[in-house]
C-alpha cells in the first residue's frame, strides 16, 4: 500500500515570531515529527509517528526511511500574510500579479520570497485573497537541513495555516495572533486533510519538486535509448539482408557470366548477359518467323526432281513468304518451259528481269510466294 511521510517542523521556542528580514533563519531550531500515512486520495489512515526534539538526527528508522514521498508543514511563526482585494481568483492570474501587489508591501524585492495564495472567499469581481510567503533564505535553510535526512519534500505547507483559516472566525489579523497551538492529535488530523488537498504550497518557483521531472526524464532517456537499440537491431538485420542480397546476386551474375560465354563462346564483349541473351532470343525468333511455312528440303528436292534443260539457278532466297531464284537459260523457250514447271508446286510463279548475258545466254529471276501444300 502506498505510504507518505509528513514531516510536521515546530519551532523549539513556540509562539517568537521570526523577523521579517530573515537573518536569525540560521540560528532557527526545529522540533520535529514525521507521520506515516497509508492509503491514497480517497482516504488516509495513520500508520506511525515519530517525535524528534530536533531536526538535528543522524538518521531517520528504516521504516520512515523507505518512504519514497514527502510532505512537509513549517511553522506559522515563518510565515507572512497578507490580504489583498482583487477582481479575480483564477491561480495561474494570481501568479502573475502577487509580486507588483507585495512590490509596495515589503521592504526587499518580491524577488526575495516565494508565495502562494488561498482565495478566502468572494463574490463577482471582488475577491479576499491570502497571500502566504516565506523569505528564500529560510525555505532553503529548511530544505537543505531536510536533505540531510534525505527528505526532498514535494509539498511544503503549513498545517498551522490550515487551522486557522478553517476553524475560526472573524478579522484574520486577530485569528492568525490569537492561534491557540494544536494539539498532537490535532496536527495529525490537519496533516492528514493537507495530504487530500494542501492549504498551500510553497515548493514553488526556484525549489519546485523537481524529482518527478527527473523520473520522467530518465524515463524518457531509458525510452530514447531502447528505440535506438530497437533501430540499430532493425538496421543491423536490414544490412545483413542487403549484404546477403547482394553475395546472392554477385553469385548469380557469375553464373550467368558461365552460362553466357558457354553458350556464345565467340562473343567477346560482355557487358549484360540478360539484355544479350534476349537479343540473340529474338534473332532466333525472327529468323524462326522467316522460314516457317517453308520447307527448304523439299524445295530443293522438287527443284531436282522436275529440272529443265538449258537452266542454271546461281542463287536461291528463301524468306518467309517469299522464295527467289536467280539463274540463266540458254533461250527464253527454256525460261518460260521453267516457270511451268514451277507452277506445279509454287505459288504464284513470276519471272521477272530477262536480261541477256554472256555466251548467247539470258539472265532472269523468278519469284513465288511459298510452295504448294
Amino acid at each position: 500500500m502506498h505510504k507518505i511521510g509528513f514531516v510536521d517542523l515546530r519551532l523549539s521556542e513556540p509562539g517568537v515570531r521570526v523577523p521579517g528580514t530573515g537573518a536569525l533563519s540560521s540560528r532557527l531550531s526545529f522540533a520535529m515529527s514525521v507521520y506515516v500515512f497509508k492509503g491514497g486520495p480517497a482516504g488516509y489512515e495513520l500508520d506511525s509517528s515519530v517525535r524528534y526534539s530536533d531536526e538535528k538526527t543522524v538518521s531517520l528508522p528504516a521504516g520512515i526511511a523507505g518512504i519514497g514521498e514527502f510532505h512537509v508543514s513549517i511553522p506559522l511563526e515563518l510565515l507572512d500574510l497578507r490580504i489583498l482585494k482583487l477582481p479575480f481568483s483564477e491561480k495561474e492570474k494570481l501568479k502573475e500579479v502577487i509580486p507588483f501587489e507585495l512590490s509596495g508591501l515589503i521592504i526587499d524585492s518580491p524577488d526575495s520570497v516565494v508565495f502562494d495564495t488561498v482565495v478566502l472567499g468572494g463574490s463577482d469581481n471582488n475577491f479576499d485573497v491570502l497571500v502566504a510567503y516565506v523569505r528564500k533564505e529560510i525555505l532553503r535553510d529548511i530544505l537543505s537541513r531536510l536533505s540531510s535526512l534525505n527528505i526532498d519534500p514535494r509539498i511544503i505547507t503549513s498545517v498551522e495555516l490550515q487551522a486557522v483559516i478553517r476553524n475560526a472566525s472573524g478579522n484574520m489579523a486577530l485569528r492568525i495572533e490569537g492561534a491557540e497551538e494544536l494539539t498532537a492529535e490535532d496536527r495529525i488530523n490537519a496533516a492528514r486533510l493537507e495530504l487530500t488537498k494542501h492549504t498551500v504550497n510553497l515548493r514553488t518557483g526556484p525549489f519546485a519538486y523537481t524529482r518527478d521531472t527527473e523520473k520522467t526524464g530518465k524515463a524518457l532517456k531509458v525510452t530514447a535509448a531502447l528505440f535506438i537499440l530497437l533501430a540499430l537491431v532493425i538496421n543491423s538485420d536490414l544490412v545483413f539482408r542487403i549484404i546477403t542480397a547482394k553475395t546472392e546476386a554477385s553469385s548469380i551474375k557469375r553464373e550467368m557470366r558461365t552460362m553466357y560465354t558457354g553458350l556464345f563462346p565467340d562473343e567477346k564483349k560482355i557487358s549484360d548477359e540478360l539484355y544479350q541473351m534476349k537479343s540473340h532470343l529474338r534473332e532466333v525468333r525472327e529468323k524462326g518467323d522467316a522460314l516457317m511455312g517453308v520447307r527448304p528440303l523439299k524445295l530443293m528436292l522438287s527443284l531436282s526432281q522436275k529440272p529443265v534443260e538449258g537452266i542454271v539457278l546461281n542463287e536461291i532466297g528463301i524468306d518467309k513468304d517469299l522464295i527467289t531464284m536467280k539463274g540463266e537459260a540458254t533461250s527464253i523457250d527454256n525460261i518460260d518451259k521453267f516457270k511451268i514447271r514451277l507452277t506445279g508446286f509454287l505459288n504464284d510463279v513470276s519471272v521477272t528481269d530477262i536480261k541477256p548475258s554472256s555466251d548467247n545466254k539470258s539472265s532472269f529471276t523468278a519469284v513465288a510466294k511459298g510452295m504448294n501444300r
